[in-house]
């Protein structure tokens, strides 16, 4: 992993979005110059322009659809299928480009080079698919990219890095195998030959006094500390591996920089104290808060063609106002009322308040649609300029959820340090969640936005937004 503004990014996603940027770029310049030679009368310095934009528009699009992201970079059927969305977009913002360029210039381009272009494009994009496929055989078979760590116990806390590296098919680390210290003198494979019954999993038993020699053996890079009994840790053995150049690292720490999260269950004051991160200065502060005004003010502006039809729908469908207002928490504990447009009948909360559930009888058949691609959501960008919410944040709770959640959830009531946003980390990696599972779950991606919240990571929330919403992931 490569820390960038305080978030984690996978080294392979970052050498294949490096490699097909490139490759994109030198693609567009080959179509470009190919169909220049078939009299394709273009201005000589409109070369580098039009690859330039093709080549950044093109990985942007992979970017927004999730094909740099660790769950989805590594899939074959993630790949093809999100592919298969970005090539037509690319094909004609191509051809819409060349007619612009065409019209400003007064060029008479002939249609049968236009075909060509679209032919050849489509063809440079099955070749992007062939060498993504070698790219990801070539991490799977070679170590290079990968980190060999070492994870020191065999409780909770191993078997939830176990079950996130399967989970993940992890292509960033190669777990060696995880240490039980204090058993016999002489290191030896556990009796089940290093597997356990119903797992795949490695386990060693090793004296404290050969940790150093084992890691040695084994050409370990990092020792992950999970175990949870701290007062027989051999922190002399432990200091050895790290003056041997070893990384020691905490389970906490960990657990952050490969899922993305952070567990409630795991951290302490302390840790919170000490961790590098919750800097929620006056300059974070303000240049959020410039972000979040330009940004609602575009978003405002751009999606009036959806807006306008959709208040239209709403009051045609149903009798009811076509906004909805409810009270939510905000920053500090504040309570605010958060607008959206009305997806549910007037009479939706007569028995009380609920949480909304899959195929909920309440939602209109215009709110089950704009429920799906978050439509219901924009009216909040009044929120944001009022200063009640952000673009980028926790997703604000109403008051009765969060007295609940918050007894019973430690550290709950940490998310109100930062205000609540339209979109956020824990909405583009978790679904939609109405139980107190889930809220715990989208708690541990609200601290670790929190944590290591930067203008960088509030980018990629917003451009994951768009894969959130084109494939209907965490919706009701």
């Amino acid at each position: 992993m490569l820390r960038i503004f305080k978030h984690y990014i996978n080294i392979p996603a970052i050498i294949l979005s490096g490699g097909e940027s490139f490759y994109l770029f030198f693609q567009s310049l080959i179509i470009y110059h190919i169909i220049q030679k078939l009299n394709f009368k273009i201005t000589p310095n409109f070369s580098i322009a039009f690859a330039s934009f093709i080549a950044i528009f093109t990985i942007t699009s992979m970017a927004c659809a999730g094909l740099y992201n660790r769950q989805h970079f590594v899939r074959y059927g993630d790949v093809i299928s999100r592919t298969m969305v970005i090539v037509p977009t690319v094909l004609i913002i191509t051809t819409i480009t060349l007619l612009f360029h065409d019209h400003i210039t007064n060029l008479d381009i002939p249609t049968g080079n236009y075909l060509f272009c679209f032919v050849t494009l489509t063809a440079f994009s099955l070749a992007l698919l062939a060498w993504r496929a070698a790219f990801i055989e070539m991490i799977d078979r070679v170590d290079t990219f990968k980190r060999r760590v070492l994870i020191l116990g065999s409780g909770n806390r191993a078997a939830n890095i176990e079950n996130l590296s399967r989970k993940h098919r992890d292509r960033t680390i190669t777990i060696i195998g995880y240490v039980r210290l204090g058993v016999p003198p002489v290191r030896a494979e556990s009796p089940t030959g290093g597997r356990r019954t119903a797992a795949r999993r490695a386990d060693y038993w090793v004296t404290s006094a050969g940790l150093a020699d084992f890691c040695r053996e084994k050409n370990v890079e990092e020792v992950v500390v999970a175990s949870t009994e701290r007062r027989g840790l051999p922190v002399g053995d432990l200091l050895s591996c790290k003056l041997q150049g070893i990384k020691i690292t905490e389970y906490a720490s960990f657990w952050e920089r490969e899922s993305g999260q952070i567990d409630p269950d795991e951290i302490n004051p302390g840790w919170m104290l000490f961790s590098d991160g919750f800097n929620l200065g006056i300059l974070h502060r303000i240049v959020k808060r410039t972000f979040d005004i330009l940004v609602s003010s575009l978003l405002l502006i751009l999606t009036l063609p959806i807006t306008l039809p959709t208040a239209l729908l709403i009051r045609f469908e149903s009798k009811g106002p076509i906004f909805y207002r409810q009270e939510r928490v905000g920053l500090h504990g504040k309570s605010f009322m958060v607008l959206k447009f009305r997806s549910m009948r007037t009479d939706a909360e007569k028995d009380g308040p609920r949480w909304a559930a899959k195929n909920d009888s309440r939602v209109t058949k215009v709110g089950s649609f704009i429920r799906k691609v978050r439509i219901d959501e924009i009216p909040q960008v009044i929120n944001v300029l009022k200063g009640d919410m952000a673009f980028v944040g926790p997703r604000p709770e109403r008051p009765v959820f969060v007295k609940t959640l918050a007894e019973k959830i430690p550290y709950y009531n940490e998310r109100h340090v930062a205000k609540p946003g339209i979109t956020g980390w824990a909405q583009i990696n978790y679904p939609y969640g109405a139980t107190e599972h889930d809220a715990k779950m989208k708690l541990s991606y609200d601290l670790y936005c929190i944590k290591n919240g930067s203008l960088f990571l509030d980018i990629i929330i917003i451009m994951q937004t768009v894969k959130a919403v084109v494939w209907n992931s965490g919706a009701r």
